[in-house]
């Protein structure tokens, strides 16, 4: 008897642990997607995967990623996923279609693409970019002055505004503070001339009087300082339906939005192209370089080389006379000058 009790309470313990095991397995296991219902599985995230390279993956283009992240309420950064974890990724419902995953059986590895959805490219930032204008916008007031005497104003300040003539600040009312430069250049025998202007903070009003309006700097982009103006909050669209092959187009950088030499990935720029050309927002383009510098001769027996393609950018505002852009990538140093075809 003692020799048949040492042999079943092994096997009840092993009976339990078989169980435990398996309601673990089944809490830590995802649900399987029904095709058909829910038009969906999940992937397991592989080293070296980004959400542009998935996207491109399951639906042909790399431009449906911040559909993918939305889908994925769990990803608090886009910019970092974790081999091992899992996402969803959702096919449209006439679609009913599935996708080959790292976890497949070989009987459900059927690999056809979704219906194509137009991309777009979401910039949450895009109601402090800069834009160049023909003509000056109007200014709704001028900082007269920050309340303890900073002569340097940002985020939390509190800042007294004179009001412009015939203009008046509503309290509880969101405006934009900016400043402005001419712009006059000549590229390729051509001249171009506009007034760029800069947002520099968000405010929001306080109070007001005939004299002056109180207020306070809810977001800060560049420091303000005293006499910088006040205008209607610009708001812009952040959701651009991406045009990858729109017509071509004859234009040159004009400057980088913080003057510098030179333009790199991710900074913003301006062309000398805009709504009056019908450059809309989304579109892209190629950078180039002239090489008539390059020649292998001078004089006139000067060769001139063909352009070296330098980077692409993507559309984010226009203007009648020019458009906002940012560059997406760079093979080489942008330059203002620098050809956009």
């Amino acid at each position: 008897m003692a020799y048949q009790k040492t042999r079943i309470i092994p096997i009840w313990i092993f009976i339990a642990l078989f169980i435990s095991s398996f309601v673990e397995a089944g809490e830590q296991e995802p649900q399987v997607f029904d095709i058909n219902e829910d038009s969906g599985f999940y992937y397991t995230i592989q080293k070296g995967d980004t959400l542009w390279d998935l996207s491109q993956k399951f639906y042909e283009s790399q431009w449906e990623w911040p559909g993918l992240w939305e889908m994925n309420k769990d990803i608090k950064n886009p910019h970092w996923i974790y081999p091992g974890n899992k996402i969803r990724v959702y096919l449209k419902p006439d679609t009913r279609q599935k996708f080959r995953s790292a976890e497949a059986a070989p009987e459900q590895e059927t690999v056809q693409a979704p219906q194509k959805i137009t991309p777009t490219f979401n910039y949450t930032a895009i109601d402090r970019i800069g834009f160049i204008k023909e003509e000056e916008i109007d200014s709704l007031g001028t900082i007269i002055r920050e309340r303890d005497g900073n002569l340097m104003m940002s985020a939390n300040d509190i800042i007294y505004i004179k009001p412009a003539a015939g203009s008046a600040l509503v309290p509880e009312e969101r405006y934009q503070v900016f400043t402005t430069e001419p712009v006059n250049k000549k590229f390729n025998k051509k001249r171009f001339k506009g007034i760029k202007h800069i947002i520099k903070a968000e405010i929001e009003v306080l109070e007001a009087t005939e004299q002056y309006a109180k207020a306070l700097i809810t977001t800060s982009f560049k420091d303000a300082t005293v006499g910088d103006r006040i205008m209607a909050f610009y708001e812009r669209e952040p959701m651009l339906p991406v045009q990858e092959t729109p017509p071509p187009i004859d234009a040159v950088i004009i400057s980088s939005e913080d003057n510098t030499l030179m333009v790199n990935d991710y900074r913003i720029a301006f062309i000398d192209k805009g709504k009056n050309d019908d450059i809309r927002p989304g579109q892209m383009y190629d950078v180039f370089q002239t090489q008539e510098k390059r020649s292998a001769f001078d004089g006139a027996d000067a060769i001139v080389l063909d352009p070296l393609n330098s980077g692409r950018l993507i559309v984010l505002h226009t203007e009648d006379i020019s458009a906002t852009v940012m560059i997406l990538s760079s093979k080489r140093d942008i330059h203002p000058g620098d050809m956009v075809n």
